[in-house]
């Protein structure tokens, strides 16, 4: 026979009252229970706190080198600029300055994109996309979507560099325009413009291409159509 667990009002629980009590804790627990914000971690990291660090490097470190690969297109650049970053921030992360008003995540954006940029400045050109055989970070897509992905990086590629920059923040890592801008050092409308402007060369180098590729595709032998 199960026991019953007493209360703190002396009555006893039944077990289904108890279950409740241990799935759903009461609001005065919940607070112990938030996770804490980066700005929070990153300050704790600056006493020492380990720790705090290590989940800064969890929640970070994976999306981090999916913005540097598709800014370099190149793996092993990529990884290298993000464990730098993250390695400079643990020896000083006094270099994070809350007082500043930017949110840790915008401040460290900041950081891997000045970096992507000295090193397309180092190499003095961008290698074509994908020369190591590799495709998108995710195993799951189907060989047309790997293809789609591949096709549309390799067109960024191709764009004016702060046109590339604002197209990777606000579609690829999913911030708004006025994020952007904070990573980027620059206005909101500056970046919508350059959005806008992306989209539109974008579609023009797209329908270019399709238009080569159908004349070419225009005879079995390899003869353009007429």
């Amino acid at each position: 026979m199960r026991r019953k667990t007493p209360n703190n009002s002396g009555k006893e629980n039944s077990p289904d009252e108890t279950g409740r009590v241990a799935y759903f804790p009461s609001a005065k627990n919940s607070p112990s229970d938030r996770k804490p914000t980066d700005e929070e971690l990153a300050a704790r990291t600056a006493e020492g706190d380990r720790a705090a660090y290590a989940e800064i490097v969890r929640r970070h470190a994976r999306k981090f080198y999916a913005f540097a690969f598709r800014y370099l297109a190149n793996q092993q650049e990529a990884e290298d600029i993000v464990q730098t970053a993250l390695l400079k921030f643990w020896q000083r992360p006094h270099l994070w300055d809350a007082s500043r008003g930017a949110r840790f995540s915008t401040w460290f954006y900041q950081i891997i994109l000045n970096a992507c940029r000295d090193a397309l400045r180092t190499r003095g050109k961008i290698v074509p996309l994908f020369e190591d055989g590799t495709v998108a970070e995710s195993d799951h897509d189907t060989p047309e979507e790997a293809l789609i992905r591949k096709d549309v990086l390799h067109y960024l590629q191709r764009l004016p560099e702060r046109q590339h920059q604002a197209v990777l923040l606000c579609f690829y890592e999913g911030m708004t325009h006025s994020e952007a801008a904070a990573v980027m050092g620059t206005t909101q409308k500056s970046v919508e413009l350059l959005v806008r402007r992306a989209k539109s060369a974008l579609k023009e180098m797209m329908e270019e291409d399709s238009e080569k590729h159908r004349r070419k595709g225009g005879g079995h032998d390899g003869s353009q159509a007429e």
